[in-house]
């Protein structure tokens, strides 16, 4: 292990893959904020993903990991071991940080069997959720537990995350720690021109627009965002609702779209790296996701000042309080999502005061800067008491 105080710290950050999403972000934010004159920084990853230039920007050396795979690959898996156990062997780094389900996974393993590093875990949410079936959801928990004490430290993004890790015997209390996602605030923050945004995405400038950032996949469940805005349409046919993510759902969305003779009313947007523009030019924020863990693209959209309206999940009522910060409905409740909807849209100073109450609250909590303080305190407190043994 590197003396601390000749040498620099060298960090990996493993993460399963590098597509678009929350967990990526949150850890290549922390890869480019981390202290270079305390930190050699570098990432590992399935090479294939949207942000894998990024990651090569942000950090001191890449590492791709081919057979990393986010489904159950028995063949792949065991390669992917392989490549990370040959890979920790040769760079003998001091921290592993490793980052979603597979890569915590088969890096805390490999990283077990090579030995002398200190090993933390980022949960950024769980495997299993009660919308899979009881068997399955065992599974994952007991391969979860399996890991528990290759762990010298794991982090959640909220307290209900920590606590319902506890409750499955996946972490030690005195050995973890909720770390609220961190979020550029500066990028966020910056003022676009709401009437050429509007213009560019074919939007009047006084329409009522409802926006969801995030996979179009079934964690996501946009098929009910679009069902409530079926509601919505009846007493304001002039409002749009922007949907801002692809995925695998995409072609079903587009058929209930058209079922539902809203082609003029959803814009589907695609990937788009535009996303803080597309954010101050709407007017409310939604998503209806039926399992997560805080919902990144809802701290972002709140910190733009945009009211949200969020499913009871996770860790979102310790950052949205009901009506304050914003709206909460009961997971999967197309009736309550459209009454909030509607509210908003026909309320604008009510809208206005739950948007300025989220940014107020959310832009303290979720600073990418405060995020990464906690994380190297905890890096340096971590080596200091394993050089004691």
């Amino acid at each position: 292990m590197n003396n601390l105080k000749s040498k620099k710290i060298k960090v990996l950050h493993l993460i399963t893959r590098l597509a678009v999403g929350g967990a990526q972000d949150n850890t290549l934010i922390t890869v480019k904020k981390l202290d270079r004159d305390l930190f050699d920084v570098h990432v590992a990853s399935n090479p294939n993903g949207e942000w894998l230039d990024w990651a090569q920007e942000v950090s001191d050396q890449f590492h791709p990991i081919p057979h990393l795979v986010r489904e159950i690959s028995p063949i792949n898996d065991i390669s992917a071991f392989w490549e990370i156990t040959a890979l920790l062997k040769r760079e003998k780094f001091d921290i592993i940080h490793t980052h979603s389900t597979k890569a915590g996974l088969l890096g805390r393993w490999a990283a077990k069997y090579v030995g002398d590093s200190v090993i933390i875990h980022t949960i950024h949410g769980f495997p299993f959720h009660d919308q899979m079936p009881r068997w399955q959801k065992q599974m994952y928990i007991s391969l979860e537990k399996s890991v528990r004490t290759c762990s010298d430290y794991i982090t959640t993004l909220s307290d209900v995350d920590r606590q319902e890790a506890l409750k499955y015997g996946l972490l030690d209390w005195n050995a973890s720690q909720t770390i609220y996602t961190g979020i550029d605030l500066d990028k966020l923050t910056q003022k676009y021109d709401r009437d050429i945004i509007r213009q560019n995405l074919g939007l009047s400038p006084s329409c009522p627009v409802i926006v969801m950032v995030g996979r179009l996949d079934p964690q996501k469940a946009p098929y009910l965002l679009i069902s409530a805005f079926v509601k919505v349409v009846a007493k304001h046919p002039e409002a749009v609702l922007l949907l801002v993510g692809d995925g695998e759902l995409r072609s079903q969305l587009e058929t209930q779209v058209k079922n539902e003779k809203l082609e003029n009313n959803v814009k589907f947007l695609g990937a788009c790296k535009n996303v803080p523009e597309i954010l101050q030019s709407s007017d409310i924020f939604c998503f209806t996701s039926l399992w997560e863990a805080m919902g990144r693209s809802m701290i972002e959209a709140a910190i733009t000042g945009l009211p949200v309206v969020v499913p009871r999940l996770g860790g979102i009522p310790e950052v949205i309080t009901h009506k304050e910060c914003g709206l909460i409905f009961e997971p999967g409740n197309i009736d309550q999502v459209a009454e909030y909807l509607l509210y908003l849209i026909e309320n604008p100073n009510e809208a206005h005061r739950l948007g300025k109450n989220a940014q107020i609250k959310i832009s303290r909590l979720f600073d990418a800067n405060e995020m990464v303080k906690q994380f190297e305190a905890i890096y340096q407190t971590l080596l200091k008491t394993k050089e004691l043994f």
